[in-house]
């Protein structure tokens, strides 16, 4: 939205509406810009965006009031979530659509995405979270500081500097998503991951495009996952078959934690347990409560 030739008021607005956290909030701020907006031709552009804003915005709040629904709508915390961040027109939205195979509106205009969207995909048989989120400078700063990971969109390397400024408060892990490679010669990708192995050590990168390759959506979800301190176990009855969907622990869990997560005071009725996988000495160990699990372990139990 920035501009030349603006005026301290209209920076003060935009400065309190990068801030916001309501719709009436932000609907104030957009009033002071477009009465403090340019009024020259260079500027007509700028000035139409904004007024497009502040009308959706008022017809945001205005169906709320009607429906008497809170603006947030609230998203349960999945065991593994990830959130899409970045700046306009990065590709969130048809990154989201590539890892979830669910429709979203997606444009070549900016701010195409207004509210979150919620989606999931799986990676050997674990069910991750994932969430679209509206572009800087409107995400929505809750769910990117108490996500898991930060999946960070960019198409050039300028952005990541600039997105710091947004990410300082988050409490999770960052996977760099360098998009549109496609568009990129092939000196120029050189030069790129030269950038990033040499100043953004600290990132976790990837290289993405709008059409990738199985291999390649592969590559990322297993980068996703990867970052979660969790291990996936499998409960199964006697002699019957392992379940094909596992549970989702917290690295160095007991089979304890185990068994209250089925239910909670259900280990005080553990009358065995027995254990095949990593952790096991050999299949269908005998153990205890203070058995720390692996990933990938199948837990089996009788109760009294």
């Amino acid at each position: 939205m920035a501009s030349t030739n603006q005026s301290p008021f209209y920076q003060k607005a935009e400065r309190e509406f990068q801030e916001a956290i309501t719709d009436s909030e932000r609907i104030s701020c957009l009033e002071i810009m477009i009465k403090e907006c340019p009024k020259h031709k260079s500027s007509e552009k700028m000035l139409k965006n904004l007024k497009n804003r502040l009308k959706k915005l008022k017809e945001s709040r205005e169906r709320q009031r009607k429906s008497g629904k809170a603006k947030t709508v609230g998203i349960k915390k999945a065991d593994m979530q990830c959130v899409l961040a970045g700046f306009p027109n990065t590709g969130k939205s048809t990154i989201f659509k590539n890892l979830t195979s669910l429709e979203t509106k997606i444009s070549p205009h900016e701010f195409t995405t207004f509210k979150p969207q919620l989606g999931t995909f799986n990676f050997e048989d674990a069910k991750i979270q994932i969430i679209d989120t509206p572009a800087f400078p409107n995400h929505d700063k809750n769910l990117i500081n108490g996500t898991d990971t930060v999946l960070l969109t960019i198409t050039n390397i300028n952005q990541i500097k600039r997105a710091e400024d947004y990410l300082y408060r988050i409490r999770g892990k960052i996977i760099l998503i360098f998009n549109k490679e496609d568009l990129l010669k092939e000196k120029e990708k050189r030069k790129i991951e030269a950038t990033l192995k040499s100043k953004f050590k600290n990132y976790n990168y990837i290289f993405f495009n709008d059409n990738p390759s199985k291999t390649k959506k592969e590559e990322l979800t297993k980068k996703i996952f990867e970052t979660f301190p969790i291990i996936r176990v499998y409960t199964k009855e006697p002699k019957k078959e392992a379940s094909k969907e596992p549970m989702i622990l917290k690295e160095n869990s007991t089979f304890e934690d185990a068994a209250e997560k089925i239910l909670k005071g259900m280990s005080k009725k553990i009358k065995r347990a027995r254990i095949w996988g990593p952790s096991s000495k050999f299949g269908g160990q005998v153990i205890g409560l203070d058995h720390i699990l692996k990933d990938k372990d199948i837990i089996e139990f009788q109760t009294k």
